[in-house]
């Protein structure tokens, strides 16, 4: 059976800096982690894209709030996302609110749930 692994990114301080514009506020998206299996485990990697070290792993089926992209100043809901070299999008995202863990995950890996505006 084949397994799919989300990859999350972990930033340093030095590289959260250069995400510019991001928060998580009552009315971020939230996401849970998808995958065939509930509770297996995913990489979690240093950078976004799957040739970034693998820092650690998160389980399939928890949830991740969505940092959003303050740089849009309109009224609507805009979860902060980048895309890698290959195109493919990710998402900041933490595990708390008041966490500064912070890292990326490959959008293919989230069922985004965003509040109403």
């Amino acid at each position: 059976m084949l397994l799919k692994i989300a990859t999350l990114a972990i930033f340093a301080p030095q590289i959260t800096k250069s995400v510019s514009a991001q928060s998580i506020t009552d009315k971020s998206c939230v996401a849970d982690i998808v995958g065939e299996d509930i509770g297996s485990q995913v990489n979690i990697r240093s950078g976004a894209g799957s040739i970034f070290s693998v820092v650690g792993t998160v389980s399939v089926g928890n949830l991740v709030i969505v940092a959003n992209d303050d740089q849009n100043k309109s009224a609507v809901v805009s979860p902060l996302s980048r895309k890698d070299s290959e195109g493919n999008v990710w998402y900041l995202t933490t595990r708390l609110r008041a966490s500064e863990y912070k890292g990326w995950i490959k959008a293919d890996f989230l069922r985004l749930r965003c509040p109403n505006p």
